[in-house]
């Protein structure tokens, strides 16, 4: 398997009590990712931010976050300066087992970042 890392960053992100209980259990010796997807139509650029546990090999485009709790934090590099204004890890409102979430301290950024888009993404 390739090294999926392509850089490290000081970046921390808060995570939410509920979340971080059990989360070094959960994540069974996964990284947790955080990446996006984009898709541009009829000059519009619509998108979300996704957090799940790594299955299987990444490709090399990922930057390593602090760790939470011993847990590997991976983020897609376009998203590092996005994330280093300020994010939370959370609990989907579904008791859902692996699924998290990701709330962003400033989401008017996100839009900012989507209008720059480095490339529509699935």
């Amino acid at each position: 398997m390739n090294d999926p890392i392509a850089g490290a960053s000081p970046v921390e992100l808060e995570v939410e009590p509920q979340l971080r209980r059990g989360l070094a259990d959960r994540a069974r010796g996964r990284p947790i990712v955080i990446d996006y997807f984009a898709s541009r139509r009829c000059g519009l650029t619509v998108g979300d931010l996704t957090v799940r546990f790594a299955t299987r090999p990444l490709e090399r485009r990922y930057i390593d976050l602090v760790p939470i709790d011993g847990v590997e934090v991976l983020a897609e590099e376009h998203l590092v300066q996005l994330l280093s204004d300020g994010a939370t890890l959370r609990k989907p409102g579904l008791p859902l087992r692996d699924r998290m979430g990701i709330s962003l301290t400033h989401p008017e950024r996100w839009i900012e970042f989507l209008d720059r888009c480095p490339a529509p993404r699935r």
